[in-house]
């Protein structure tokens, strides 16, 4: 049966495929950079010879760059034992595999083709496959188990979102999904998640979420980005449509009532090509702001609302910070990572809307370094009442820092679940 669902599955990816790419290439700006973007890649044109040696080739599968970053530690302890071949789906993702160095081959992942799938397989002649939290694809799943693979999934998420999504082709998936071997999830949630889609629970357990074992400490003063330690600086990481109007009425409110401090904005955009969406909600509402790309090193910012237009300063800016919201949480776009600021030991605001975080986002609450907020009167108050009161915004962060240390040491469980598969 499951030759027959591949078979009607690469008809209708096709049929919706070819199309779509069409209309990309020849209307949409927009993603065009990114689909087209190492093209060959998506085609299975790998510039790879499998190594020829003792060690067992690993190939791991990501999404994007969160991803990435997440299974660094995980990479790393990997290294030197393995042949190690990273796979990625963004642009980010890959450009990220690539600067860390510890893959001896990264790439884009191919189209789910079988054809390709298999030529994939037959380059790089792994021993184990693995696939990073949600990572589903039918012709990989089936190609791998046609060339007698071990299949492996790490900090298995499977969000109530994407278990409607799948659970609704359950005929489907669970030929593809009681394929893998062992799925390591990160939450008794999420491994129920996968046993009732495979209609196994032999081979799903709870390992914990690597995230919390990533290493945050990055090496940011106030200093660098012309701040005194005197300023109040709130950011707003990753957030979405709609929220940017929300944050913007936050910081009009909080200048406006402001003590005589510096008081500090930072917003940024999930993603780069909302810049301009952004720029246009601060000129509607009249606030000045400075590029973060503009900024120049150790001088003090001429605006106090900074909008971040690059890439991977996300970190160092929480760092600094005296206030963090993680975005995408007040709209229903599932929320983003919550471990990121209160890893830098800092009060952390999200929305009712953390599906895709929920573990996380509940821990934090339970440690009292997470707060819900609603909408920007919600982070007005809060936001005023840390900056009011230092002693308690410690205390919060040293909260939120200690949810993310009670959850650390996934990554020496799944190092040592992978390498039983070596034997």
């Amino acid at each position: 049966m499951a030759t027959v669902f591949i078979i009607i599955y690469n008809i209708l990816l096709a049929t919706v495929l070819i199309p779509a790419s069409i209309f990309i290439l020849l209307f949409s700006g927009k993603y065009r950079k990114e689909i087209f973007y190492k093209i060959s890649e998506r085609f299975a044109k790998w510039d790879y010879t499998a190594k020829q040696n003792s060690k067992k080739t690993v190939w791991i599968h990501c999404s994007s760059l969160g991803e990435v970053r997440a299974v660094e530690p995980v990479l790393e302890q990997l290294k030197d034992g393995c042949n190690i071949i990273l796979t990625v789906i963004t642009k980010t993702g890959r450009v990220y595999g690539e600067k860390i160095k510890t893959p001896d081959f990264v790439s884009l992942l191919p189209l789910d083709f079988y054809p390709l799938m298999n030529k994939a397989f037959k380059t790089v002649k792994p021993d184990i496959l693995i696939l990073v939290e949600t990572e589903l694809w039918a012709s990989m799943l089936y190609a791998a188990k046609k060339h007698n693979i071990k299949i492996l999934t790490v900090n298995g998420r499977m969000s109530a979102k994407s278990f409607k999504i799948y659970g609704s082709l359950k005929f489907f998936w669970k030929y593809f999904t009681d394929s893998i071997d062992l799925i390591m999830a990160r939450s008794p949630e999420d491994a129920e998640r996968f046993a009732a889609l495979s209609g196994r629970k032999e081979n799903v357990f709870v390992s914990g979420n690597i995230k919390y074992d990533r290493d945050f400490n990055v090496k940011s003063l106030r200093s660098d980005f012309g701040l005194a330690q005197g300023d109040k600086v709130f950011t707003a990481g990753s957030i979405r449509e709609t929220e940017d109007e929300i944050v913007a009425d936050a910081y009009l409110k909080i200048n406006a009532r402001g003590d005589g401090s510096r008081i500090y904005f930072f917003a940024a955009p999930r993603h780069l090509s909302k810049i301009s969406s952004v720029k246009k909600t601060l000129a509607g509402k009249k606030i000045e702001y400075v590029l973060f790309s503009s900024l120049e090193a150790g001088k003090t910012p001429e605006k106090n609302f900074i909008l971040v237009d690059v890439f991977g300063k996300l970190q160092s800016i929480y760092a600094i910070s005296d206030v963090c919201f993680v975005g995408g949480s007040i709209v229903n776009k599932g929320g983003q990572n919550p471990i990121e600021p209160a890893a830098c030991g800092k009060p952390v605001l999200f929305g009712k809307n953390m599906d895709n975080f929920k573990t996380e986002s509940e821990i934090l609450l339970k440690y009292g370094g997470g707060i819900n907020v609603s909408g920007s009167d919600d982070i007005v108050f809060k936001t005023e009442e840390f900056f009011s009161d230092k002693d308690l915004m410690e205390k919060t962060g040293a909260k939120a820092l200690e949810a993310v240390n009670s959850q650390k040491g996934s990554v020496k469980i799944t190092v040592n679940k992978i390498k039983e598969y070596f034997q």
